[in-house]
């Protein structure tokens, strides 16, 4: 099977979903031939490369969204790619909710989009409302990261072909090296900070929808407030970082430039936070936990269908009470205690979220969708 798969999230372009995006199509290359066209200005405009199992395309962006869009048209509609391949799949951005459905169409191609991150969430109550619905609506099938958002399309009637796909993390490359421990013993000691300071990290990138505000607010009404040091890895939003400094929140801040960085600096934490008031399923949960990261998490989105009062420190979306609570749980809570909720986590990953059963529900999806397009 030829599978053409278009995205914004990709490498060389960084963070959670992109490394997601790179997970699901080497897996899918060990089963079948994955054509990816990236949406991306960091490659030069519609060169191909050859991968293994598969080629590599980057298709230019513009500011104007149509025209992107006109220019991916002229590109593959009579692409022998494009001709050759048995399903179209759309994985997460605006830009695929906008034009892929409408072009497998056009081409009588069966596709599949992914809804990830918060590319449903921030559609569905926006200008890009149409686009949202008309996808829903036309696409083959729908896959999502979230059980929640699988179940609010499924209530939109729309389409009677929505799965749940969640996320899952290869444990081998999240291995402690040497150099690990050793960069992260170096970023600690430059932090300067007491033997009691309690280091909670905030890792990816920050945005409105990751909940900094609420949790620094509430924080500062916590007991935690006293011994705390917030650890903020990837970008954060200048507003954020004003509102710590008014609130005297001790912290620092770094954006990573390498696997080893970021294994680094995980490592420095003593405890992850996710304070989310929307989300997919983030990457941070498995990333946290392969590192044996105590969490202390949000109730949103898929964030549920991974942890649970017995494997992180859990608390209502938007609840300040809650997150109290959850505050002071996670900081009376013995050296033990953390242990075992880490522990349990790490043994539920690797029983119900390997790579392998990541693949095969795509797989699944793929087969299901190319032969009912097949019969019809």
């Amino acid at each position: 099977m030829k599978i053409i798969w278009f995205t914004e999230n990709y490498p060389p372009s960084k963070g959670g979903m992109s490394r997601s995006c790179d997970r699901i199509v080497a897996n899918l290359r060990v089963h079948h031939t994955v054509d990816v066209f990236h949406f991306t200005n960091k490659t030069p405009a519609f060169t191909t490369e050859n991968h293994e199992n598969g080629t590599y395309t980057a298709i230019p962006v513009f500011e104007d969204s149509s025209h992107t869009l006109n220019m991916l048209w002229a590109f593959i509609k009579d692409h022998p790619l494009i001709k050759e391949s048995a399903v179209f799949t759309g994985f997460g951005s605006h830009l695929c909710l906008k034009g892929i459905t409408l072009m497998a169409n056009w081409l009588q191609k069966p596709v599949l989009i992914c809804f990830r991150g918060n590319d449903f969430d921030t559609a569905i109550f926006s200008q890009k409302k149409q686009d949202l619905l008309y996808t829903i609506t036309n696409a083959t099938a729908i896959a999502c990261v979230a059980s929640e958002k699988q179940e609010r399309i499924k209530i939109m009637r729309l389409n009677d072909q929505v799965y749940f796909t969640p996320n899952s993390i290869d444990f081998k490359q999240w291995c402690i090296l040497q150099s690990d421990l050793a960069l992260a013993n170096t970023i600690k000691t430059e932090l300067q900070l007491t033997v009691k300071t309690n280091i909670i990290g905030l890792v990816g990138f920050l945005k409105q929808k990751k909940g900094v505000d609420f949790f620094i607010q509430t924080l500062q009404k916590s007991q935690l407030i006293k011994t705390v040091h917030l650890h903020i890895v990837g970008e954060i939003e200048p507003h954020i970082e004003l509102e710590l400094n008014r609130l005297e929140i001790s912290y620092s801040k770094v954006l990573p430039t390498s696997k080893t960085e970021l294994i680094a600096n995980y490592l420095v934490c003593d405890a992850i936070a996710i304070p989310s008031i929307y989300d997919g399923m983030p990457n941070v949960i498995f990333e946290a936990a392969a590192l044996n990261k105590p969490i202390i998490a949000s109730k949103a989105g898929g964030i549920p269908d991974v942890l649970d009062k017995n494997t992180a420190f859990m608390f209502d979306v938007l609840s300040e009470s809650d997150l109290l609570n959850a505050l002071a749980s996670y900081d009376n809570a013995s050296q033990e205690l953390l242990s075992k909720k880490s522990e349990q986590l790490l043994k539920q990953l690797k029983s119900n979220f390997t790579t392998a059963q990541e693949t095969k529900s795509y797989l699944d999806i793929f087969n299901k969708i190319t032969t009912k397009t097949h019969e019809n």
